[in-house]
């Protein structure tokens, strides 16, 4: 606005447009902080990592370092030692939203610096798989690359994954009740059930789950003869169902069936909810959570045992753990290959497709449309049918005998109809860019469920190199849409979560 139309705005007694400050309150201010300080974090360890390995991008990851730091120190400024006014639930969103995409955005930055990738929307493509554990790689080989990129891509998987804990630490003290909206904003509605009753308290012990997992995982790939570097590497990437790899071949490149059944086990650990290991641990048992978890195991077992019995061809799996490892990698979304299923035959196609869209267990760090929405859809449909046949009958939708809520009920159903739009426009999207239907349809499947690996020209073995930047773009905000359960980022285009407080 020109400073004449501001002072006509003033003689008219007309309000004036509300700064930027006042549109973005301090939480998400401090959410803002806590990402950019874990990423400023990261980058001076993959500078270290540079400087005392091979000497390459050290310049990329210092430049980052130095800027994430300023724009933490910038933004901690506009809130540090002042009273905040008491958080909504649109402040939650907000500060998920715009701190997911804010931080997918500075993970390019040092990638394209490095010169690893040829173009800014490469870039921008890694990092928002990166950030969002989503895993598909615009890299053609990545054996080779400097070792600063390929722990940079492991660690924006391993903050991407433990992000909302970082966040909850940072602002559950001043956030209240918003807490709990920014949560849900980045997991799930499907469930909200958490840990603790306090925000404060669930984000300490997911971030004690969070970390176990993590230092088993690298404890047990060394065990099985995998280097130190690949052993760190790999802990982050299957802690955050994230599938990112410091081989172009991913796990096949170990030849090892003993890694091969650990990565499987823990691929199926991270697809647990963390809730159900918190019950667990502290001996209170499945509850209402075995019914998901029967549905999460059979449904992986038998994907697996179908993929490798219906598989055909020379590259077929010669038993049938290697379906199961791709059933488990494909569900959960961490998206680690041994082979191509692309090759295996039709067969195979649908029952990878299948995998992609169902998910693991809601309220752990995996991406999709997860088992308790299917659950939920099931009993709806059932639910309809019977209400159809007798409407004067009361219907209540029941999972592990525990009834689910009519808000959560058309929850799912209006996830599935946004997810389908997405699909479709994301399908159509990567037609106009010239890529075959099948390639397509399941590069835009796999990353708005944040798999990574898809089929056709983007298979298991390919990457998303040949894509243009106009389906590179299209395809990362797809990727942040499935990773924050969609109507987070959609929320972002409306008018009334942006108006000033």
């Amino acid at each position: 606005m020109s400073a004449l139309a501001r002072l006509r705005r003033t003689r008219l007694g007309m309000p004036r447009r509300p700064r930027i400050g006042a549109r973005i309150g301090p939480l998400t201010r401090r959410a803002l902080t806590a990402g950019f300080v874990a990423l400023a974090v990261a980058a001076l360890v993959c500078t270290i990592t540079a400087l005392v390995s091979d000497g390459r991008s050290v310049g990329a990851f210092a430049s980052a370092t130095v800027v994430a730091g300023l724009l933490a120190a910038g933004l901690r400024s506009t809130w540090g030692g002042r009273a905040m006014p008491p958080p909504t639930g649109r402040d939650g969103l907000m500060a998920a939203g715009l701190t997911w995409v804010a931080t997918s955005l500075f993970a390019s930055v040092p990638l394209y610096l490095s010169g690893s990738f040829p173009g800014v929307a490469a870039a921008i493509f890694e990092g928002t798989s990166g950030i969002t554990t989503t895993g598909a790689t615009a890299l053609v080989e990545v054996d080779g690359q400097p070792n600063a990129v390929l722990l940079w891509r492991s660690m924006t998987h391993w903050i991407g994954g433990i992000g909302i804990v970082v966040l909850l630490v940072a602002i559950a003290p001043a956030a209240g009740g918003a807490a709990r909206r920014v949560l849900l904003g980045e997991t799930s509605r499907a469930q909200e059930e958490t840990v603790a009753p306090q925000m404060i308290d669930t984000a300490r012990i997911t971030a004690g789950i969070y970390l176990t997992v993590t230092a088993v995982a690298f404890v047990l790939l060394l065990i099985t003869g995998v280097t130190p570097w690949d052993a760190v590497n790999h802990a982050m990437s299957v802690a955050s169902t994230g599938g990112f790899s410091t081989h172009t071949a991913s796990a096949g490149a170990f030849e090892s069936t003993p890694t091969e059944i650990v990565l499987t086990l823990l691929m199926l650990a991270s697809g647990v909810s963390y809730v159900l290991w918190w019950r667990l641990i502290t001996r209170r048992g499945l509850g209402v959570h075995a019914t998901e978890l029967r549905a999460f195991v059979v449904f992986v077992v038998a994907i697996g045992v179908l993929l490798a019995l219906s598989a055909q061809g020379s590259e077929a799996p010669g038993t049938i753990f290697d379906g199961i490892f791709t059933a488990a990698s494909i569900t959960t979304g961490t998206g680690f290959t041994t082979a191509d299923p692309d090759a295996w035959g039709e067969e195979a196609r649908l029952l990878v497709l299948i995998a992609t869209a169902s998910g693991a267990m809601v309220g752990s760090t995996t991406g999709g449309f997860k088992v308790r929405r299917w659950l939920t859809i099931g009993g709806g449909i059932r639910s309809e049918i019977q209400r159809q046949i007798a409407p004067q009958r009361v219907v209540v939708v029941r999972i592990g005998g525990r009834p689910v809520s009519d808000d959560a009920v058309r929850a799912a159903f209006g996830f599935m109809a946004v997810a389908s739009v997405a699909l479709v426009f994301g399908t159509g999207l990567l037609a106009a860019c010239g890529l075959d239907l099948l390639s397509a349809f399941s590069g835009a499947l796999a990353c708005l469920f944040n798999v990574g690996p898809a089929l056709g020209s983007l298979g298991g073995v390919e990457s998303y190199a040949e894509v243009p930047d106009a389906g590179l773009l299209g395809l990362s905000a797809l990727m942040l849409l499935g990773r924050l359960e969609l109507f987070t980022i959609l929320a972002l285009f409306t008018r009334g979560l942006w108006r000033a407080r």
